[in-house]
């Protein structure tokens, strides 16, 4: 039950860099641990590395092109390279479909929406699958996955959650925000101890664009630059992100305290190539 779990020394060990100050550095896969839920987010003299098993959500959040989709990208990517056989990914991509619709297809993406209407409905659709796993759980007397037999994890991205918002979005969308609003507090509330973890990330920090009962059970929060103190207190419940270098993938990690940390770049091209290679060899050693 925890073969996640890599020991702290090795982490260190494979992921100090010679670096003393914060700098620009490409994604690259050595980072990764296959069969972990551990995911490198950003590097200060060292790798950091988000725990999706001990803090299932996180909350993002930040000024455009400051680097908050690039980072989900990373996220995206090291979810999927780590656990092939084991991530399922819900996917609201609020920006019309323009960052993730290119992966829609790709097998661990069960669901893929572009709009709110869309959103609604497959948010419905995760909501049911909670609650029948709700029933599992019971007669199974389990009361988390990680005590579980299940190895499955299943994602939802929500890529500009302020589209999701009730009190932003145009009249005609009001009751399908309303909907998606009890969804996601659900989500956010119930799913974690049963597999589901939310990314949550929104280039509006406002508060109406992050809802309490989401807000209030994800611990972990990532701030990207913000053009104003609001912003920051909106994410981190704290001062901050407002003061940091105008510098895309610069953030501010945090759990208990606050970390600066530099986001790795990766881009859709990195990204089709590193697909590309992993099918190859897969054909490669089934022709084999």
């Amino acid at each position: 039950m925890l073969e996640w779990f890599i020991p702290p020394v090795l982490i260190v060990g494979a992921a100090l860099v010679p670096n003393k100050k914060l700098a620009n550095w490409e994604y690259n896969l050595k980072h990764i641990y296959k069969h972990s839920w551990l995911v490198p987010i950003g590097k200060a003299r060292k790798v950091i590395y988000h725990n999706f098993e001990q803090y299932p959500h996180l909350l993002v959040g930040g000024t455009t092109r400051f680097g908050k989709t690039v980072f989900l990208k990373s996220l995206f990517t090291s979810l999927l390279f780590s656990n092939q056989e084991r991530v399922r990914f819900i996917i609201l991509d609020l920006k019309g479909g323009l960052e993730f619709s290119k992966y829609r297809n790709i097998p661990q993406v069960q669901h893929f929406a572009k709009d709110i209407v869309d959103a609604c409905k497959v948010l419905d659709h995760v909501y049911k699958l909670i609650k029948l796993d709700e029933e599992r759980y019971l007669k199974n007397n389990w009361s988390n996955v990680t005590d579980t037999p299940i190895k499955e994890r299943t994602f939802i991205i929500v890529d500009e959650a302020a589209e999701l918002a009730p009190k932003l979005v145009n009249k005609q969308y009001k009751k399908y925000a309303e909907l998606a609003q009890v969804y996601l507090g659900e989500i956010a509330r119930i799913g974690g101890g049963l597999g589901y973890r939310l990314i949550f990330c929104t280039q509006y920090p406002v508060r109406e664009a992050v809802p309490a009962q989401v807000k209030m059970n994800m611990v972990a929060r990532v701030a990207f630059r913000m053009a104003e103190r609001v912003g920051s207190m909106v994410i981190l419940d704290e001062t901050g992100a407002d003061e940091l270098e105008p510098i895309p993938g610069r953030a501010i990690y945090k759990i208990a305290e606050k970390k600066e940390i530099q986001c790795p770049f990766i881009n859709d091209e990195m990204i089709g190539r590193l697909i590309y290679e992993s099918r190859k060899n897969r054909n490669d050693i089934k022709n084999h």
